[in-house]
């Protein structure tokens, strides 16, 4: 019973569940972040989510190196908090904590960045204009802010409103999760708008200082009142692609291992291996660069159903908290469980659409959560190989995400309460590597 319900519980493996509204419903998403709380609040905050974490998490050490040392600047952290602040400075205090955590499915911030983006527009407040690109401290212009083409696309920032930009990223990387630096940067590139205005500041006008000498050194916009990108709703045409490249070769572009209509994303891919079968394809690409997450199932059921030809598991070991919400017979509320899992998944070969070809599946620096559980299923069973660029995120991913709304700010906070080992066992602390450099095309 148990393996049943854990294999169900993987699938809560989503990187960002930033959809929820806040707890009071009668404040709006701004009026919240500007409310006062007193520092005995704040205190009680932290206190409060840090029982809750311990309460939670099944080895807080797998991420964070020196626990005792973390308390401490958690000590540290209250003795600033000495006066009364709003949500949002307080937010900008514990927030800190963020890039300490290590980890893509742990951390503490506004209830739903989505909704604070639609009250800004409808609020008539903007952001900052451009979606960016960061890597290795540098940022530069991708495009406008929704995605529209820039004519500075690629140049790269070197001021913000007369702020050098190292002193942004630096106090925007400190704010941000996920499990390593590449993994924030590539995170902090889809969410750079918000996290500007949350702190750095709320501006009408933006003076951006490039260091290109091709174009204009100063550029003075207006706020965006655009949606980022990262903040819209994609549709299942945007996060599902199937395309014949050439003679013999296929591409499957799957944007996220989630859909609220299953089914549907069945009904493709069993559709994709129909035409892959038809039109004789021997080489098949599925591109997860972009795949933050999402179930388990999503991949089993829709992928693997096709291309597996021996037993598989998806982890070869676990190590899981008991909490009262998923607490299994003869176990404890508190108790730590570690186990080998054995259970290995069916593998069809006589499916009349199994596909026994080449299998190439690209990964990139966002690729995370479920999609990692998948690329190492896939590497470690010898499905296919891994070709792009390696992972942000670790191979032993943390999950089965839980929520805490603190109960003076009501800020959220996430944490896992399960980890899993990639199949073979090895990959502590490491990245997911493609097989090759070789970039599929």
């Amino acid at each position: 019973m148990f393996v049943a319900r854990f294999i169900k519980l993987t699938a809560l493996l989503i990187t960002v569940l930033f959809h929820q509204t806040w707890a009071s419903s009668d404040l709006t998403a701004i009026h919240s972040l500007n409310k006062t709380i007193t520092p005995e609040q704040m205190h009680d905050d932290i206190d409060t989510w840090w029982r809750w974490v311990k309460d939670t998490h099944p080895d807080l050490s797998l991420r964070i190196e020196d626990i005792k040392t973390f308390e401490s600047k958690l000590n540290e952290l209250k003795s600033e908090l000495d006066s009364p602040l709003s949500v949002n400075e307080f937010l900008t205090h514990i927030s800190v904590l963020n890039g300490q955590f290590n980890d893509g499915h742990m951390n503490i911030m506004i209830p739903s960045q989505r909704r604070l983006v639609e009250q800004l527009a409808n609020d008539n407040q903007g952001l900052f204009p451009f979606e960016v690109k960061i890597r290795e401290g540098e940022i530069s212009i991708a495009s406008k802010l929704g995605g529209e083409k820039s004519p500075y696309e690629n140049a790269r920032i070197v001021a913000i409103n007369n702020q050098p930009i190292e002193s942004i990223y630096t106090r925007l990387m400190s704010r941000m999760y996920g499990d390593t630096v590449r993994h924030r940067e590539a995170l902090l590139s889809t969410k750079f708008a918000l996290y500007y205005w949350l702190f750095i500041g709320k501006k009408e006008e933006f003076i951006i200082e490039f260091s290109d000498k091709s174009l204009p050194r100063t550029l003075i916009v207006d706020a965006s009142k655009s949606k980022p990108m990262s903040m819209s709703k994609p549709t299942f045409d945007d996060t599902f692609k199937f395309e014949i490249l050439s003679a013999g070769e296929a591409k499957m572009t799957i944007n996220e291992f989630w859909w609220h209509d299953k089914q549907a994303f069945y009904d493709f891919t069993r559709d994709a291996f129909k035409t892959i079968q038809e039109h004789n394809i021997q080489h098949l690409i599925i591109d997860v660069s972009l795949n933050r997450g999402g179930d388990d199932d999503m991949w089993k059921k829709g992928l693997l159903t096709y291309i597996a030809d021996k037993p598989y598991r998806h982890t070869s070991f676990y190590q899981k908290k008991v909490i009262a919400a998923h607490q299994d017979e003869g176990e404890k509320i508190g108790d730590v469980v570690s186990r080998q899992y054995e259970k290995y998944e069916r593998s069809d070969v006589s499916n009349p659409l199994h596909f026994s070809g080449k299998v190439s599946v690209i990964i990139g620096v966002q690729t995370y959560s479920s999609a990692i559980l998948f690329a190492n299923t896939v590497q470690d069973h010898e499905f296919g190989r891994l070709v792009g660029a390696p992972t942000g995120g670790y191979s032993w991913q943390t999950g089965g995400i839980q929520f805490f709304t603190l109960p003076n700010s009501n800020l959220r906070a996430v944490s896992p309460r399960f980890y899993l080992v990639r199949p073979s066992g090895r990959g502590l602390n490491q990245v997911v590597k493609p097989n090759t450099n070789e970039q599929a095309q």
